[in-house]
């Protein structure tokens, strides 16, 4: 018989002896019709809105015009957990980087048996689409994902399952980077050839609805590669080029690329552009399948407790969470994933604040291509809001006080960085490249 769910911070490998007190306390471009047919999902954005006493800016949904904006009917609740009260099997698919780096104390409690259920995660590198159909298929039943794909599965009435956002994860993570110091704002990059990874995600289309806002339509090519390492590689390689990338890659660009220049922080323009609105960057969010909601609702009530408590010990202990990406698969080299924490506006949004949020952000998103979230604001029943009382206050907006003070990158060059060459060589070696 499992142990009792811990609403205390979870176990280090770290601070092993603190385990038993733990235990004892509380497609294209364009379309995504199918998911075989998505060419790339992979990459981290921005959008949505937040704000320190409470996200703002929410949109209701369901129909076809984002613009009839209202509130939104449904509230959180008290009522019973849906489904069995036992214990069960979770898996949990996570992509490398942002979204998981805040969850190494809750991954290592439920590696040591310390959780009610029994979680199992599996990190998948980078790649999004990977991740993505093996989610439809049903090899995962939590899944961490780019913030506008959630509403591409909720849209898509073809795939195999059905599914609900139960947090955010991270908000704003996206630099424009070059080794041109003649680069100081967006308008100098007309003409240009920019460089990113992720077509299909929130990069594509972040970018184009921060251009419309900006009046600045088409003016300059985005050109999509393979992975983050080919762009790098291009940095290194071609004089005046120009790159969008997220943390931790722009960290690992400081050791890279030399001149670097990191001029734009595309969460300030986002914020700066999105003013009226309230809409602050949000990048990646886990999803659920509805089936194992219903019959599991205990389970996923469990996942939200423990990772907004893990997120919370991860921002006041940096460096211990660090020094546990390289084990547990969450990231590529400890050094570097030191220099990037500061900068990934790890969050655990839920309910709500998470509702309110990212519906901020797709409504963006949707007013400047409705393809980018399947065509459709998705209806109030692709938000999941547990019952009142099922999640530890304490945690409720784990990191959202951090993340609006959005510490940045920019303007930093090569500086900034302590971890050296090798440790930059390995993360290489580690996403696949020499």
């Amino acid at each position: 018989m499992r142990a009792a769910p811990v609403p205390a911070l979870a176990l280090s490998k770290l601070s092993v002896r603190k385990a038993d007190d733990m235990a004892n306390s509380i497609m294209t471009r364009r379309s995504f019709t199918a998911l075989a047919g998505v060419a790339a999902l992979s990459a981290l954005g921005l959008g949505g809105c937040s704000s320190g006493e409470g996200a703002k800016g929410g949109v209701a949904a369901g129909g076809s015009d984002a613009n009839d904006g209202v509130a939104f009917s449904t509230h959180i609740e008290a009522r019973e957990l849906m489904g069995s009260a036992d214990a069960c099997d979770v898996r949990v698919g996570l992509i490398m980087g942002p979204p998981s780096m805040g969850l190494s104390q809750f991954i290592v409690a439920a590696q040591a048996g310390k959780t009610f259920n029994n979680f199992t995660f599996e990190p998948n590198g980078v790649d999004y689409v990977g991740l993505s159909a093996l989610f439809n298929k049903g090899d995962y039943d939590i899944c961490t994902l780019p913030s506008n794909i959630g509403p591409i599965l909720y849209n898509n009435t073809e795939l195999k399952n059905q599914y609900e956002v139960i947090s955010v994860n991270n908000l704003g993570v996206l630099y424009v980077m070059t080794n041109d110091e003649s680069v100081s704002t967006l308008d100098d990059l007309r003409g240009r050839t920019v460089y990113s990874y992720g077509e299909g995600g929130t990069p594509e289309y972040t970018i184009e609805a921060l251009l419309a806002k900006n009046g600045l339509e088409g003016t300059f090519n985005l050109e999509f590669k393979s992975s983050p390492l080919e762009v790098l590689n291009m940095m290194q390689q071609q004089d005046g080029c120009v790159a969008i990338l997220p943390q931790p890659f722009v960290s690992l660009a400081k050791i890279l690329v030399n001149p670097l220049y990191i001029p734009i922080d595309l969460t300030v323009e986002w914020d700066r552009a999105f003013a009226d609105t309230g809409s602050q960057a949000v990048t990646t969010t886990t999803i659920v399948n509805k089936q194992f909601l219903e019959e599991h609702e205990q389970a996923v009530v469990e996942y939200l407790n423990m990772a907004g408590q893990s997120v919370a010990w991860t921002l006041e202990n940096m460096g211990d969470a660090a020094a546990l990406q390289e084990e547990l698969g969450t990231f590529l080299n400890n050094s570097v994933a030191l220099d990037a924490m500061p900068y990934i506006s790890m969050v655990n949004l839920t309910g709500e604040d998470m509702r309110t949020a990212l519906s901020g952000f797709l409504h963006e998103l949707y007013l400047a291509n409705p393809d980018s979230i399947g065509g459709k604001m998705p209806g109030e029943d692709f938000y999941y809001l547990p019952p009142e009382g099922q999640l530890d206050e304490r945690f409720l907006q784990a990191g959202l006080e951090q993340a609006t003070q959005h510490e940045s990158s920019a303007g930093t060059g090569n500086g900034g960085v302590t971890a050296s060459a090798a440790d930059a060589q390995a993360a290489v070696e580690a996403l696949g490249g020499k």
